[in-house]
């Protein structure tokens, strides 16, 4: 199954050259050139300052280690190689590169391969309750994965991308203590992933890598705070671009605020969480005797306006406003985005976004516009792309891969020994 690109390949920001990465460095050169979708040599001379020399040298290394490749000729007015020349294109060498994501919610895994843009090129989506055995469930993941990648043409895995619904340390990519995948713990998820694949992996918050995906449609320099709301409950706040993750990467775990003194039994062991109360998993439970056993039979029962169904999710719905209005307070958000099977309904986005607006000073809800994913369920892969890309070419990444590339090619035409 495939879809259309939902978005624009990512681009760097429009960089400048600062101190901490030099001017003759490759990687701020391909951040450049990443910038917009295509550069004559005149024009990167004249905004990064190089020598035509150091420029021409650098581009060769480019090049041959295949992160910039030459497209067509500028438009008219757009550089000359002299009379009646036009200059040639340099481009970001996106060509058959594909990222493997694992996007793995709590009673489903999707997995994608996709472009760079975050556009599907092949998906399978299984039925899978993750509360099981990491390794297991990771193998029967990563097996349909091989699928998937065998079934492309002159393609080039660049990374992985693994989303969870549980905690991720920011700075070392390891998963936290989680009450919905509790044998997870101690997993090596990371490297088992790595060696299977021996590309670079990542791992992020599921709800957090859907809020980078919706982020990149909603732009870059736009504070979006992002609901993943479907078994369970999650936020990801994005600002300007960046990902709030936290100092354990526990940031936008509102599910377990506790809301009431007493009140349901929660996974955590505490009583009147807000996932207790509101969450999918709680509907489910509330609403088995009438018949209900799964989102599905929500979603369904809500469109046909079923008066039980439909009480229970605008209970539930405006349980999650409340916590919801003490955040849009603290962040003042220019967007608020629901996504995951029941953020996504008509009646809970028209539901929540009354009652914020109740809530919320007039100054905390000015300029806020409350909406369903544009992404619909692609947010998070198009988030975990996100990270996989950003992460393979950053500039220090580049500039360490190529000189790794040159001292190898040193060190097997040369007996001397090759630079540190």
């Amino acid at each position: 199954m495939a879809t259309d690109p939902p978005v624009s390949p990512p681009a760097a920001p429009v960089p400048t050259l600062t101190a901490t990465l030099p001017a003759t460095s490759h990687g701020a050169l391909v951040s450049f050139i990443r910038s917009r979708p295509g550069w004559t040599r005149q024009q990167l001379l004249s905004a990064t300052g190089l020598s035509r020399t150091t420029l021409f040298d650098r581009l060769d290394g480019l090049f041959q280690h295949g992160y910039v490749y030459q497209d067509g000729s500028a438009p008219p007015g757009g550089g000359t190689r002299g009379p009646g020349r036009r200059s040639e294109l340099l481009r970001w060498d996106t060509r058959g590169r594909v990222v493997l994501v694992l996007d793995l919610g709590q009673t489903h895994a999707r997995i994608c391969v996709t472009g760079v843009d975050g556009g599907i090129r092949r998906m399978r989506d299984v039925a899978l309750d993750i509360d099981t055995d990491a390794q297991g469930y990771l193998e029967q993941v990563a097996k349909i994965g091989d699928v998937l990648l065998r079934a492309g043409g002159d393609e080039t895995l660049i990374g992985v991308a693994l989303g969870i619904p549980g905690p991720v340390d920011p700075g070392t990519g390891v998963l936290g203590t989680s009450t919905t995948m509790p044998r997870w713990d101690g997993y090596p998820v990371f490297q088992s992933l790595r060696e299977r694949w021996g590309v670079p992996v990542v791992i992020e918050n599921d709800a957090r890598a859907f809020a980078l995906g919706e982020s990149s449609v909603i732009g870059a320099d736009r504070s979006v705070l992002a609901i993943k709301y479907a078994t369970g409950i999650g936020a990801g706040i994005v600002d300007t671009g960046h990902v709030l993750e936290g100092s354990d990467g526990a940031a936008g775990d509102i599910g377990h605020v506790r809301i009431s003194d007493e009140g349901p039994m929660c996974t955590c062991g505490r009583r009147g969480c807000l996932a207790a109360w509101a969450s999918g998993h709680a509907l489910i439970r509330r609403l088995a005797d009438t018949g209900v056993r799964d989102l599905k039979d929500i979603t369904e029962r809500v469109a046909a306006g079923d008066p039980v169904v439909c009480a229970a999710v605008d209970d539930a719905a405006a349980r999650l406003s409340r916590v919801l209005a003490t955040v849009v307070a603290a962040v003042n958000p220019d967007n608020l985005v629901l996504g995951g099977s029941l953020g996504r309904l008509p009646r809970v986005v028209a539901r929540i976004d009354a009652l914020i607006r109740e809530d919320v000073t007039e100054r905390a809800r000015r300029h806020l516009v409350v909406g369903a994913a544009h992404l619909g369920a692609d947010g998070a892969v198009v988030g975990l792309t996100r990270k996989v890309v950003d992460l393979v070419y950053d500039p220090a990444v580049i500039d360490a891969a190529i000189a790794a590339r040159v001292a190898a090619a040193r060190a097997g035409t040369s007996a001397e020994p090759a630079p540190a």
